[in-house]
């Protein structure tokens, strides 16, 4: 698989290792210290994986870059793989973590692993690549424990011409969004394994762009003020149809 990679690293021996290994597995390789990039740089590249590393002492230039490649349109769907020393790493790195879009490496690592790793990451990319072209309309992600409820939203859903996923918890629901841009997320609350909540959490720390997410809850006492800014609206189960269909039309196109 042909692919670009960018390594940006201040250690040179680091990222001479990196070049080498990474040239053995026929893939183009640009690598760079703190000083010498910068997001215009980066873009001409057209990189289909970044890795970046976290330490000490780059005074959280590496933080700082990572904010601005997910806060980027041109650049949030881009996978990072992080390598690093720091063990005690912070709550938004362990956010991204949960979604799994950014992979961390301890140093010193095995190269056969990162190798792995790398390919890995790149072939998932590489699957979800004809979900995020623009010239499709994007699906919606139905979030539901419950089998026939699900059912029943899919089935109105199609019968409307729009696409869809479907997930019965909040991880596997990370997963999705991890893996597939979705235009609309319909979200369950009382689901086992990772609730609602968890997942509003979780997916609230991610820097890159929000789905819209319409809360479809038999809880009668949810505040909208305390929940994040990406959720458009609560339907209060058992909900009327084409009130939900009204609401999916404002964020959904049909095939």
């Amino acid at each position: 698989m042909d692919a670009n990679i960018v390594v940006i690293d201040n250690d040179d021996t680091m990222r001479d290792l990196f070049t080498l290994c990474l040239k053995r597995r026929d893939w183009q390789v640009f690598s760079y210290s703190y000083d010498h990039i910068n997001l215009a740089a980066l873009k001409q590249h057209n990189p289909d994986i970044i890795i970046l590393d976290f330490n000490h002492q780059d005074g959280g230039r590496g933080w700082e870059l990572l904010q601005i490649l997910k806060m980027e349109d041109t650049t949030a769907n881009i996978p990072i793989l992080i390598t690093t020393t720091i063990t005690d790493l912070s709550v938004e790195i362990r956010g991204y973590l949960s979604t799994r879009y950014i992979n961390v490496v301890l140093k010193p690592f095995d190269v056969n692993n990162l190798l792995g790793l790398v390919q890995k990451t790149l072939t998932l990319a590489n699957q979800a690549g004809a979900i995020f072209s623009s010239d499709q309309a994007l699906p919606i992600l139905v979030v539901e424990d419950t089998e026939h409820l699900r059912d029943a939203i899919t089935t109105v859903l199609s019968m409307e011409g729009y696409p869809f996923a479907t997930a019965y918890n909040g991880l596997a629901a990370l997963d999705s969004v991890f893996r597939t841009e979705y235009c609309l997320i319909l979200l369950d609350l009382a689901m086992p394994i990772m609730n609602g909540f968890e997942f509003l959490s979780a997916y609230d720390r991610q820097l890159r762009p929000h789905s819209p997410v319409i809360i479809l809850s038999a809880e009668t006492d949810i505040t909208p003020d305390t929940l994040p800014t990406f959720v458009v609206d609560v339907l209060s189960k058992p909900f009327n149809i084409k009130h939900l269909l009204r609401l999916v039309a404002k964020y959904a196109q049909p095939v």
